[in-house]
């Protein structure tokens, strides 16, 4: 998404998802000026059909895998996100450590991916304006 709604189309000046498990909900955030919505919504919605039907790389994965790793090896660097992490952690009732997390991540493959995606449906989307 990053690739593609900022570096390729140039629509949005941050492009980012994350997941919450606790609510097992997928956010996906972009900054883009109001004049883009369409155009950015429309790739994002092309990329989830895309992932849904297994047309990503090795490479794609490889890439998410060390945004991933970056995220959350840098979370361990900050206490406050380290504390926010392990109290997630809690509620969830599913302790996982960092090296843990890090090992489940490596080991997710590009079939993992589609059946994920497959299980994903748009729930709301809106915009914020000043």
């Amino acid at each position: 998404m990053f690739q593609n709604v900022r570096e390729k189309a140039s629509l949005a000046y941050t492009a980012k998802s994350n997941y919450v498990r606790q609510k097992n909900n997928i956010y996906i955030r972009c900054g883009i000026e109001v004049e883009n919505y369409e155009k950015a919504v429309k790739i994002i919605k092309e990329q989830l059909e895309d992932m849904k039907n297994g047309k990503f790389t090795k490479e794609d994965l490889a890439n998410a895998k060390k945004y991933m790793i970056s995220g959350v090896q840098s979370a361990q660097d900050e206490q406050d996100s380290e504390i926010t992490y392990y109290i997630g952690q809690e509620l969830s009732g599913k302790l996982t450590t960092f090296e843990e997390y890090i090992e489940k991540i490596n080991k997710v493959n590009l079939e993992d991916v589609k059946n994920v995606a497959n299980k994903i449906n748009i729930n709301t989307i809106y915009f914020l304006r000043n």
